[in-house]
């Protein structure tokens, strides 16, 4: 593939701005006026392919009026080219928090078409990615907004959060060979949000940085599947897989999802305060070190400050559902899974057994009950249950028992945990289909219990080591 990218080299400053209903963060706005505050500094770079190599030049141009940047590309065909990139994002000198936008404005004009615009995240568990949206490009001028959960990974279909931008590009359809743009502002946009309506209690919890009576809270002794978002703004803090039992009278959790929850020192000097990063929420206190869980954190939340998402409603509101399967070594079943077409995203983990909250260590005892699972995100539109199970049938072998290859135990055992009773249905007609083809069927249909989300090493294990199953290949059955 040919990369042609636009690098901008400078310390980066962001300018706050307010438009209309979108509070924004400036990037670039290419006027270049003396005082201007970015004067980033744009240059190409060319990874050039034999005899294949896409060329392009960049400057600044009066385009209508405009300061602007012009960037005009000729695109070999069958290659697909960057054309813009923000490497100075991910300086940690610079003062541009993405943190708590919604997506990222444009605005631009150019050679009518498809284009896209990327945007590479780097984060612990993922490494670097590349995360890609459509736009249509005009003959004029025009304000583009693209909200982060448009952005899809390549190649796994996952949606884009808002943290640790380091390069943001854009790059046309391969069915073009020259292409213009003209760009005249680039930048994060925040959508102005109405806060929720509090009650009395949540007001002396939330805004006055009150604490609720213990085993009061209605979150306490909650372990349903799904999502706990913030009373005040809506902002998602914590994923039920976190929440554990720590009898201490509030709802516990030993992680927060990335970039929700901030910290900062209490008022008494001693403790430490976690509040909402989004509106600045009070929630409670967090503790290190307690040892109650292999993170050794305790997210004390009080019940108050938060709402809750069941995850059969997110899956309702997002067009997507899940399905939980088990065939041997998790990092195999996963490998198949995420090249599947339709298929969102996984996450590879531990269910069935009966410890709350196992490590990998615990679950290799043989002695927790748990399987080593994939838990599939996926579009229904695009594929369906009976194909995912079929694939699951088709990547593994299921006439073992408890085992796989030369992975020996309980925990290696081929099951199938449905979510409801259509998946269920599905599931027992494909077995009774291999067994009239005369497959010994070894595969248990379990209903779903707590899914516990596995170590962070465990998650695209094969996408990021770059090897290949060793127990789990394809072939065809059905």
């Amino acid at each position: 593939m040919a990369l042609l990218c636009l690098i901008a080299s400078s310390g980066l400053t962001a300018q706050a701005q307010t438009t209309g209903s979108v509070n924004s963060l400036t990037i670039d706005d290419f006027s270049r006026a003396a005082g201007h505050e970015n004067n980033l500094i744009w240059t190409s770079v060319t990874d050039q392919a034999k005899d294949n190599s896409t060329t392009g030049t960049n400057n600044f141009v009066q385009e209508s009026g405009r300061s602007c940047l012009k960037i005009k590309e000729l695109v070999p065909r069958s290659k697909s080219v960057t054309l813009l990139g923000t490497k100075p994002v991910l300086d940690n000198n610079s003062n541009l928090n993405t943190a708590g936008h919604d997506g990222i404005y444009l605005r631009a004009k150019g050679t009518p078409g498809q284009v896209y615009l990327g945007i590479w995240i780097e984060s612990e568990k993922n490494g670097r990615r590349l995360y890609q949206a459509q736009i249509e490009l005009k003959n004029r001028w025009q304000e583009i907004r693209l909200p982060l959960r448009v952005f899809r990974s390549m190649p796994l279909g996952m949606a884009a959060n808002d943290r640790e931008f380091f390069r943001i590009a854009t790059f046309p359809n391969i069915q073009q060979r020259t292409v213009e743009i003209f760009l005249d502002e680039i930048g994060f946009y925040k959508e102005r949000k109405m806060y929720n309506k509090l009650t009395r209690a949540q007001q002396q919890i939330i805004i006055r940085k009150g604490t609720e009576r213990p085993f009061s809270g209605k979150y306490d002794d909650h372990y349903e599947n799904g999502t706990y978002t913030c009373a005040r703004c809506s902002a998602k803090l914590y994923e039920s897989s976190s929440k554990f039992k720590s009898g201490c009278g509030w709802p516990s959790f030993d992680d927060e999802i990335e970039g929700a929850v901030k910290r900062q020192r209490d008022a008494d000097g001693v403790r430490t305060e976690i509040l909402c990063n989004n509106c600045g929420g009070h929630l409670g206190h967090v503790f290190i070190g307690e040892k109650m869980t292999p993170k050794n954190t305790r997210h004390c939340v009080n019940s108050l400050s938060m709402d809750f998402i069941p995850a059969t409603e997110q899956q309702e509101q997002a067009g997507t559902t899940k399905a939980i399967f088990a065939s041997g070594c998790f990092w195999g079943t996963e490998y198949y899974f995420n090249k599947a077409p339709g298929v969102i995203s996984t996450t590879v983990g531990y269910t069935g057994g009966h410890v709350d909250n196992p490590t990998y260590k615990q679950v290799c005892t043989d002695k927790t009950g748990h399987a080593e699972a994939v838990e599939v995100t996926y579009d229904p539109e695009v594929i369906s249950y009976e194909q995912l199970a079929k694939l699951f049938f088709e990547t593994h072998d299921f006439t073992q028992l408890n085992r796989q290859g030369p992975d020996i135990g309980t925990q290696y055992r081929t099951e199938i945990f449905y979510l409801d009773e259509e998946q269920k249905e599905i599931a027992a007609q494909l077995i009774q289909t291999l067994k009239t083809k005369r497959h010994n069927v070894k595969t248990k249909v379990t209903k779903a219990d707590k899914f516990w989300q596995a170590e962070d090493y465990h998650q695209d294990y094969y996408d990021k080591t770059k090897k290949l199953p060793y127990c789990h290949v394809y072939r065809k059955i059905f």
